[in-house]
């Protein structure tokens, strides 16, 4: 996995304070492969949030967190974002839950 200590952290602090306690990340793609450059942020975000505008409006405050820091300024950070409680299940969903790291 290529992210640093301060990232994680970052990350995790973030996705606490914006989709809540229980809130889990994944990160997926080819920053989750030490053998590949460069490359995007790509992460998962599983929520027992459900309402659609309140998600959203997190999203962007999370990603706008994100490239706040120092770790992440200027980074491509895309992120997925997973309702607990909707059935519905995209591929990617799964790709970044087997594929991916959980951090």
């Amino acid at each position: 996995m290529r992210m640093t200590r301060e990232q994680i952290a970052a990350v995790r602090t973030l996705v606490k304070r914006h989709f809540g306690d229980d809130a889990e990340v994944w990160l997926f793609g080819s920053r989750a492969d030490d053998a590949k450059k460069g490359g995007d942020y790509d992460l998962l975000v599983e929520t027992s949030l459900v309402q659609p505008d309140v998600i959203i409006a997190l999203k962007i405050a999370f990603i706008a967190g994100l490239q706040s820091t120092a770790f992440f300024e200027d980074e491509k950070i895309d992120v997925v974002v997973k309702r607990r409680a909707s059935r519905f299940e995209l591929p990617i969903y799964s790709v970044a839950r087997t594929e991916g790291v959980r951090l």
